[in-house]
């Protein structure tokens, strides 16, 4: 069941959210910890509220995209950082824990180098199948390297979260295009510099 003011829009980005939920849960606790993500798109930025429902102090956002970044903090990123600048390697070996949702190589190793020695990487973003296996690293600093594969039982917690507004997924959505107009939404949900989150809707 749904508030009367929680539109629909808003209930149907409980899947990403939950997804977002379970990667923070796979993380351990956070109450009071660093949590640094990488990738600011809708699984970033559900991320980001996830931690923030956990109680995290710090929370982190690296992305390469400028529009991802500011999405990021306006859904409750403390601070934020492009990728490659020397911001980002100042933040080496700061972070409690890591969530890996851009699903690319390099955010792999950034997440690695900014965890702590004994720190957790979440394993979110699917990653080519080449890449190579970080084990010396994870060895060497003792760090837990954990996979979250979509959710479990966040679900219900994700409903409840953006029905009671705990959780604002209001701003993800970047627009609601009727589906007769599909073409114009998948282009522009691929445009990353224009949309997070775009939503089908009827005619």
């Amino acid at each position: 069941v749904r508030e009367g003011n929680i539109s629909l829009g808003e209930i149907a980005c409980a899947e990403p959210l939950s997804i977002g939920l379970h990667g923070i849960r796979r993380g351990g606790d956070v109450l009071g910890k660093t949590v640094f993500i990488t990738g600011g798109g809708t699984i970033g930025c559900m991320s980001v509220i996830a931690a923030r429902l956990a109680g995290a102090a710090r929370v982190i956002v690296c992305d390469l995209h400028e529009r991802a970044l500011q999405m990021a903090r306006t859904v409750g990123a403390d601070e934020t950082v492009m990728s490659g600048s020397e911001a980002l390697a100042a933040l080496a070996d700061t972070a409690d824990v890591a969530i890996e949702a851009a699903g690319h190589p390099a955010a792999l190793d950034t997440c690695l180098a900014t965890v702590r020695r004994g720190g957790r990487v979440v394993q979110v973003g699917t990653l080519p199948a080449s890449v190579p296996f970080p084990a010396n690293s994870i060895m060497v600093r003792e760090l837990d390297y954990v996979g979250a594969f979509r959710a479990e039982c966040e679900f219900d917690m994700a409903v409840q979260a953006i029905r009671t507004r705990r959780a604002d997924v209001r701003p993800i959505i970047t627009a609601q295009i009727p589906l007769s107009r599909s073409k114009e939404a998948f282009e522009l949900a691929l445009d990353r510099t224009r949309s997070t989150k775009v939503q089908l809707v009827a005619d």
